[in-house]
This record gives C-alpha cells, sequence and structure tokens, in this order.
C-alpha cells in the first residue's frame, strides 16, 4: 500500500485527470446488543454504480472535509446526500450513527481491481440528519499512537482482497461483503478457513497485529 493520507487523497480526487481519482466509503452498521456488523453500506462518489475489489458500490454524491484545530487532532467530516433515506434510516435505528465504523478507500477509476492507495478506518463520534442528508464526524487516527505494523484485525470483517493471494477462494460467485457468516460472506463461499478477520477477539471489535 502507498503511504499517502486521506488528507491528501481527499484533495487529490478533486483534481480533474484522464483517470480519475476515487474515494470509495464503507459504513459498518453494527447491532447495539452485540456489537456484530449487521450491515454494510457502500457507496462512491461517482455518477455511476461501480465494483471495487469484488464489492458493490453505489453512487451516491457526498462530501469529505479535513479539519485541524490548534492542538487538537484532525477531524473529517462525511457530508452524505442522502435522499431516498437509506443511511437516516440506519441512524435512527441505530444509536444516531455514533460509533459507526467508517473505512475509507481512494483508488483510481483505471484500477478498480487493484489494491487502494489508501485505507483507512474511522469512528464516528457524532451525527446529524439534516433534510436528504446525512453527516458523520469522524474521529482522525492520531499519528503519534498509531501502532506497528499498522494492520488491523476486526472480529466480524475480513482484511483481504477478495479472491487475492491470502484470500484463496477461486469459486463462482462474484462478490463477497468481507464478512464471516453474512449472508454473501465467508462461511456462504465455504471459504471460513482463510477468513481474514479475527473472531476470537472481545466485542471491542479491532486489535492491531
Amino acid at each position: 500500500m502507498k503511504e499517502i493520507s486521506i488528507a491528501s487523497a481527499i484533495e487529490k480526487s478533486k483534481v480533474a485527470s484522464e483517470a480519475a481519482y476515487l474515494l470509495f466509503v464503507e459504513i459498518f452498521v453494527p447491532d447495539k446488543a452485540t456489537g456484530e456488523i449487521i450491515e454494510t453500506i457502500r457507496i462512491v462518489n461517482n455518477t455511476d454504480d461501480l465494483t471495487f475489489n469484488g464489492a458493490r458500490y453505489s453512487a451516491l454524491q457526498f462530501d469529505l472535509d479535513v479539519k485541524q484545530e490548534a492542538g487538537g487532532l484532525p477531524a473529517i467530516t462525511l457530508s452524505i446526500r442522502d435522499p431516498k433515506g437509506v443511511i437516516r434510516a440506519y441512524m435512527e435505528q441505530y444509536q444516531g450513527g455514533v460509533d459507526f465504523t467508517v473505512a475509507i478507500h481512494a483508488a483510481f477509476s483505471s484500477a478498480l481491481d487493484a489494491p487502494p492507495d489508501t485505507s483507512e478506518f474511522f469512528m464516528v463520534t457524532s451525527a446529524s440528519a439534516p433534510s436528504y442528508g446525512a453527516v458523520f464526524v469522524l474521529g482522525a487516527e492520531n499519528p503519534l499512537s498509531q501502532p506497528f505494523p499498522r494492520r488491523r484485525m476486526r472480529r466480524d470483517y475480513c482484511a483481504w482482497r477478495y479472491k487475492g493471494a491470502e484470500c484463496k477462494y477461486q469459486g463462482g460467485m462474484p462478490t463477497c461483503d468481507y464478512t464471516l457468516k453474512g449472508p454473501n460472506g465467508c462461511a456462504a463461499h465455504g471459504n471460513t478457513i482463510n477468513f481474514g478477520g479475527a473472531p476470537g477477539i472481545n466485542n471491542s471489535g479491532i486489535r492491531y497485529n
């Protein structure tokens, strides 16, 4: 993976080029009682739906804004245009969206089967639902507190690229939802032996490896 920050990726996505630099967002919706991921919303800031690394992303307009307060950590505001109320429905049902996990991936439109230039995970620290929209404030990672190596092990989410070297799945199912027991996850593919998560970790859901 290239060493490029999300802040740089956001700026790069605004520059017109022959091959568009796209931002892909995954929103992981947890069960209130168990903390298990029960739904993954995937969106791309594009005019058409796209398949990226084996998963389908719905075209939906959004803005990402990075702010650095004096003496504080940077924060990212994710503002999504949600005219059909799909995301707001999940917010109403699950704690208003606070504590959702959000992944941001950046990649060129000409290399949607290649690993992204960068992928970073954030926690939603506050959320609101203005008319026809959803706004998440994401807690940015502190570069001074990041562990090494940087790979995260998540209980419910596979870290491997679908049909890649670590995944090893070579069957006929075209996509995967990167869960262990989801309707389109590793169990459904008969590939649990290669699941790239860590089901044995506790409900906090993330550990570093």
